[in-house]
């Protein structure tokens, strides 16, 4: 019975995580970055990325990730070159997203490799 819930509470942290770190980027885009709150994002991503994901998951994962990540780096270089002036939370905003989704992309890539390597 206690291993039962323990089961269940460690199944919740993962999406607890995911949530909490989309809070704080969200909440921190209106602040100064720093490296605490960039470190405190990888540390959810590396949660979300060990109790999120599935082995089966990985490759949709993996993929919406990429898209997401190049989706902002383009936009932001596109929004540069155009001399359109955004809201610096914005950019921010981006920046603190993708710390939390490519420290959860880094954990799955490398147990996809591992996977894959292991020759099932």
């Amino acid at each position: 019975m206690a291993g039962e819930k323990a089961v269940k509470r460690i199944a919740l942290m993962g999406p607890a995580a995911f949530y909490i770190g989309l809070i704080i980027a969200l909440v921190a885009a209106f602040l100064k970055s720093s490296d605490l709150l960039f470190a405190v994002l990888a540390v959810l991503g590396v949660i979300v990325g060990l109790l999120n994901i599935t082995i089966r998951e990985s490759g949709q994962f993996l993929l919406a990730t990429i898209a997401f990540v190049i989706t902002a780096l383009s936009m932001q270089l596109m929004i540069t070159l155009t001399g359109v002036n955004i809201m610096t939370e914005l950019t921010r905003l981006a920046a603190n997203v993708t710390v939390l989704v490519g420290a959860a992309a880094m954990i799955v890539a490398l147990r996809a490799i591992y996977e894959a390597a292991k020759g099932r």
